[in-house]
């Protein structure tokens, strides 16, 4: 089966550069490679410097390039659903053209990412799925979908749908309002499966490679930090960090050298926070990496001739283990103060929240018969301590 790597980061650093030199470098390698961009302003076209459609497009031999449209991709996906959003906003007398653009909702360009990868890697058309993916932020959304989805598809929809049946006959009394029909909850069981089986995959670090690009600058670090943490909570694999236009060593004018002196300081942090992945560079080129011949150079300056299709890191960020017959959840939570981890278990969720990041794992039905007895955050690690209810029932 394929390989996946995603590229995300602060907006800017040169995520489609380094994605695209990536797919480049694989290709020339022998590998049937896909790089789809996931970011709404869409700049693949213009590091290729090709037109790219919303299908896969040969580019050259080995290499294909795809840039995600919503519009499109809801036509292929969610067709069912978006009938019936759209009929909702006609009855309401909203005009046809305002109806089909609100029937987009927020984060359904993320989705549709997800729905297309899933595609990909289940056909098994390629050997490596490279994602150029939107800034950090919405990388995080797109990647805590699953989750999200999971517990709709466990807590909600089962409800909605049962009351739907019974309230039906009642509301075609009194009201034409349309209602979901039964396809319509099929469709979006559907979407939800989808979106579990995605994280499966994603969460595979046999699989999956998560790669964080920075610039030595300390905004940009800093946001590097908080990806990793949140990467870590939601039990993705980081394998490796790209550290983008670092100053050439044989530029010795007056005019870069507080410029040279903060990247040396930076590159020092960079080593210390991210040591326990590898590290590439690579260094600031003259013109725009656009073109072919640019985005091998670049290529070949960041890997130094090493597969980039390789796992570069494999730490698993989420485990559970028994240990005299006490079980222990523990997780990688990188950069992180214990003041800053919220945790509270709810029957059979453990809720782990930092800032407005937040994550329910669904707990093994034997360690949901336990209590969390206590929790401990030492050298980036969370461990999550589970004992036996006292007599009388859980806590």
């Amino acid at each position: 089966m394929a390989r996946i790597i995603l590229y995300t980061g602060k907006g800017g650093v040169g995520k489609t550069t380094t994605a695209a030199a990536t797919a480049l470098q694989a290709a020339k390698r022998g590998y049937k490679a896909l790089v789809i961009s996931t970011d709404p302003a869409h700049s693949l076209r213009d590091s290729f410097d090709q037109e790219i459609g919303p299908e896969p497009k040969r580019l050259m031999k080995n290499l294909y390039a795809q840039e995600i449209d919503v519009f499109y991709s809801v036509d292929k996906y969610w067709g069912k659903l978006t009938g019936y959003i759209q009929s909702l906003f006609n009855w309401m007398k909203v005009d046809d053209i305002l109806a089909e653009e609100f029937s987009i909702f927020p984060g359904m360009e993320e989705v549709s990412c997800f729905l297309w990868v899933y595609s990909h890697y289940t056909e098994d058309d390629y050997d490596v799925i490279i994602v150029d993916s939107a800034p950090t932020g919405e990388t995080l959304r797109l990647l805590s979908l699953p989750d999200v989805a999971r517990w709709w598809i466990v807590k909600v929809f089962p409800i909605e749908r049962k009351l739907l049946k019974v309230v039906r006959p009642a509301v075609k009394v009194v009201s034409d309002m349309p209602l979901p029909e039964e396809e319509t909850y099929v469709a979006i069981e559907d979407l939800f499966d989808k979106l579990n089986s995605i994280h499966k995959i994603f969460s595979n670090s046999d699989v999956t490679s998560i790669r964080l690009v920075t610039n030595l600058e300390k905004m940009v670090i800093k946001e590097t930090q908080r990806a990793y943490t949140y990467l870590s909570l939601y039990g993705y694999n980081v394998d490796s960090v790209i550290v983008n236009r670092t100053m050439p060593t044989h530029i010795d004018h007056p005019f870069f050298k507080e410029w040279r002196k903060s990247q040396a300081e930076y590159r020092k942090e960079v080593e210390h926070l991210f040591s326990s992945v590898p590290i590439f560079e690579a260094p600031l080129h003259q013109k725009e990496v656009m073109g072919t011949e640019a985005l091998l150079e670049f290529g070949d300056s960041l890997f130094g001739g090493k597969d980039p299709v390789s796992i570069f890191s494999n730490i698993k960020p989420y485990e559970i283990v028994k240990d005299k017959g006490v079980y222990t959840l523990t997780l990688k939570l990188p950069f992180v103060s214990k003041e800053e981890v919220k945790l509270h278990q709810v029957a059979d969720e453990l809720t782990i929240q930092i800032e407005n990041q937040r994550r329910n794992i669904f707990l093994p039905g034997f360690l949901a018969k336990l209590n969390v007895e206590k929790a401990s955050l030492e050298g980036g690690e969370l461990r999550v301590t589970f004992e036996k209810p006292a007599r009388g029932g859980k806590k």
